[in-house]
């Protein structure tokens, strides 16, 4: 049961259970475990898993034995415990029960204290929670270089931050068990060496600190051949002055001090030439290169100068932007940055995703300030009088963009977003949609040539209906068939028929329908996911608020503003018709994506009881909508204007 299990991923990895150890003693299902806990509660797909357990060469029975592997740790932690996702597998665990969770947690609450001795008390509490360094007895090479890198790398930031908390309040001899610990495991990391140094010299113990900066150096020269970095040095330097560095504060030495040097910056990714939408880019250069008439008062007549990109997942935002952005390059020449808005652990915070840019602006590391209020004044200040573009990718909400938009009217800011950012203002917002079968067509031919395109227009006409017009799965079957120039147009359209396969067939390389999908669905409370899930299962085209309200067990306000939740997101679609109101529908791909979800999910029992439901709403007399007035047809059987007729049938599997 998971009410009684205990994790710990710090020092060995650790399962409990009502207090008695839980032993996994094979080296493999350990690896497992420690990749879905660094990731607990979100799906790690089988390819990674794969990757981790056996690195880039898996043998040819490599699923096979993966799903060997997570039947065996459920029948030790429970079904309950490890768990199918539609992409992969996951460990579910909830509150205080991983100890990286709620090492996390204090860190979090001890970066955003001032008061030094709150400061102190917070940071000691999340050391508390780390045993020491992570997963030390979990064999694999890849999962230590991949989110097991960035675990320690935040372990030993928060080591060394705790000790700078510590000493602040005058602990200085309390820190110098774990930081010689640090310098012993860790022997080329300086910061750590400094630290120590310092905390044995505020110690009284000058000579011990003056002999660690020579055990320093040594390891330094015999390991790597290399001297004492900065910031070791002027620590040396510091002790060596004596009472002066108590007076005066433990300060780098001025050749250490950070500096802003002009740059130049340019990381937008490469321009896909295969994805032009001539008519959307051109609107879109246009309003980003546009110049208010000769005379004309800049502030009555200039449109906004940052544009927002907004639509479902797939349909080729970030695409377009970077399109977009090579486009009008040669109108900032102070630099074009390109920056990613999602995180691996959700969105990213401002504070993170400003650090990265006023690096990127040519301020040094060590001058990053630690405020977001701080950390915005210099990013701004940076651009001021600069003609730079911006592009944020991925943003989740306002409150995350708002920080990171440019103030001065010399540059400009692009950014992409599932939803409207409707609240900001001075922003000029554009919806991307599907593609017109057209210019599916025309863009699947620009990737794997014309004439192999025309050979099979049939075929070809079935791929792009298939995809739905989505341009990412367009991008994706587009790349399956350049790899394999033996393949006909049509092996991949009769592979792509079955939609219990469809998914699965649009994926390649690190592209992925399914895997674009998750990110609007993991943005989702539980009874949104529950109605995105269930509501899958009608099939109708469309389908009124009162028959979801009757498939979920809702009242029909409740339902309305879960559906719209969802269209916010882009999870179904909204359209009004006349003689029956607001009506919702699935994209093809959406639907199916949901429907693996509520199989994963939801219990036979609460599938069946939905469509019940919302087969009885369907046939019993609909509350008609205020606006739906006039209708048409012979007599009182007719059916109203505009309204879809009834299913055919309405089907349940499961």
């Amino acid at each position: 049961m998971l009410d009684d299990l205990q994790f710990g991923v710090f020092g060995p990895l650790t399962i409990w259970r009502n207090g008695r150890a839980v032993e996994i003693p094979q080296a493999k299902h350990r690896v497992l475990v420690a990749a879905l806990l660094l990731r607990a509660n979100r799906a790690v797909t089988s390819e990674e898993l794969m990757q981790q357990l056996w690195g880039n060469d898996p043998p040819p029975t490599a699923r096979k034995t993966l799903q060997g592997y997570i039947a065996r740790l459920r029948k030790v932690l429970g079904a309950e415990v490890v768990v199918s996702r539609a992409s992969g597998y996951a460990i579910v665990t909830d509150g205080d029960r991983l100890d990286l969770d709620r090492f996390n947690h204090a860190l979090r609450q001890a970066e955003t204290v001032d008061d030094p001795a709150e400061r102190a008390r917070l940071f000691r509490s999340a050391m508390d929670e780390a045993g020491g360094t992570p997963l030390v007895d979990v064999p694999s090479e890849y999962l230590r270089q991949g989110d097991g890198a960035a675990l320690v790398e935040r372990w030993l930031n928060a080591t060394e931050n705790w000790a700078d908390a510590e000493m602040a309040v005058g602990r200085h001899a309390e820190v110098l068990p774990r930081l010689r610990a640090l310098v012993s495991e860790h022997p080329f990391r300086e910061s750590a060496w400094s630290r120590l140094m310092k905390a044995l010299y505020q110690a009284g113990r000058q000579a011990e600190a003056l002999g660690t900066y020579q055990e320093a150096r040594r390891v330094l020269a015999d390991e790597l051949g290399v001297d004492p970095g900065q910031e070791l040095r002027a620590a040396h330097r510091q002790i060596l002055a004596g009472p002066a560095a108590d007076e005066g504060g433990w300060e780098p030495e001025p050749s250490a001090l950070p500096v802003r040097r002009p740059v130049t910056p340019f990381t937008l990714p490469p321009r896909l030439a295969e994805f032009a939408r001539p008519d959307i880019e051109s609107r879109l250069i246009r309003r980003l290169l546009y110049t208010p008439p000769e005379g004309a008062a800049v502030r009555d007549c200039d449109p906004p100068r940052t544009l927002a990109l907004y639509g479902e997942a797939g349909v080729g935002k970030t695409t377009m932007a970077v399109r977009v952005a090579h486009a009008v390059s040669s109108a900032f020449p102070d630099g074009q940055l390109f920056v990613g808005l999602q995180g691996e652990h959700g969105p990213r915070p401002a504070h993170d995703v400003l650090g990265e840019l006023v690096r990127a602006l040519g301020v040094s590391p060590a001058a990053v300030p630690s405020g977001t209020g701080e950390l915005t004044a210099l990013y701004r200040g940076l651009l001021a009088q600069r003609r730079a573009l911006i592009v944020l990718d991925g943003a989740r909400d306002e409150a995350q963009v708002e920080p990171l938009l440019p103030a001065s009217p010399t540059c400009a800011a692009l950014v992409t977003s599932l939803e409207m950012l409707s609240t900001l203002g001075g922003i000029s917002h554009t919806r991307l949609g599907l593609l017109s079968a057209e210019e599916a067509r025309d863009i699947l031919g620009r990737i794997i040539g014309a004439g192999r395109l025309a050979a099979e227009p049939q075929a070809a006409a079935d791929l792009v209906e298939y995809c739905g017009r989505l341009p990412l799965a367009i991008r994706i079957v587009g790349a399956r068939l350049l790899e394999r120039p033996h393949w006909q147009v049509r092996h991949l359209a009769a592979r792509m028929s079955s939609t219990r396969r469809r998914l699965d067939e649009l994926q390649v390389g690190n592209l992925s329908v399914r895997a674009s999908l998750a990110v609007g669905q993991a943005a989702l409370g539980d009874a949104e996911r529950r109605a995105f899930r269930l509501l899958s299962l009608l099939e109708m085209d469309s389908f009124p608020v009162h028959v979801a309200a009757a498939a979920l067990g809702l009242p029909q306000d409740s339902t309305e503003e879960l559906l719209e939740r969802l269209t916010a997101q882009h999870l179904l679609e909204a359209d009004f018709i006349e003689a029956s109101g607001v009506r919702f529908a699935y994209h093809p791909l959406v639907r199916l994506y949901a429907r693996e979800l509520t199989f994963d999910v939801d219990s036979a029992q609460a599938r069946h009881a939905a469509v019940q439901s919302a087969l009885a709403a369907w046939y019993a007399a609909p509350p008609r909508p205020p606006t739906a007035r006039h209708t048409t047809g012979p007599g009182a059987g007719g059916r109203a204007h505009g309204e879809p007729a009834a299913p055919t049938v309405l089907t349940f599997t499961g």
